[in-house]
């Protein structure tokens, strides 16, 4: 469309389209002018306060649900320490790696009884066969109350 296509198209409006078109401007004028000046306002200190009270208490109330969370998956630190006894029947990770430890070690001290009871065993054969083939010493496992490294699938 040509400049003078428009021109003439702007002609052929009637007199109430160019009022009502006047008006819409006017009050898109207005409503804008309204928002400037609404946004140039200084805010209200008790708005203020509110909004930053009402932020503040969602953190706080996200925060405990978080915090819950944690304790119902990992337990509570105090729950399954040693002095405090058993780990009160609470099935949480942490109470369940207390457990495995525990049976670790259990297993390891069964493991370090067998292996003195096998030596004695084997020392007292090899006394008693001296004139026979001689029998390599067996030589003491060494055990350590640190567990090695586990290697663990993510």
């Amino acid at each position: 469309m040509c400049l003078t296509d428009q021109r003439s198209s702007v002609h052929k409006l009637t007199e109430a389209h160019r009022t009502a078109v006047k008006v819409i401007r006017r009050m898109q004028y207005f409503v804008a002018r309204r928002k400037f000046q609404q946004a140039q306002k200084p805010y209200d200190v008790r708005d203020v306060i509110e909004q930053y009270s009402q932020g503040h208490l969602n953190m706080m109330v996200r925060i405990k649900e978080l915090q819950r969370r944690l304790d119902q998956s990992l337990g509570k630190p105090g729950l399954f320490l040693p002095e405090k006894g058993v780990d009160k029947g609470y099935y949480s990770i942490g109470a369940r790696l207390i457990r495995l430890e525990d049976k670790v070690m259990q297993m390891d001290q069964k493991l370090d009884d067998i292996l003195s009871t096998l030596q004695a065993q084997l020392g007292d054969q090899s006394q008693a066969q001296m004139p026979g083939p001689a029998i390599p010493p067996v030589r003491p496992l060494q055990t350590t109350t640190e567990s090695p490294p586990v290697n663990q699938k993510m």
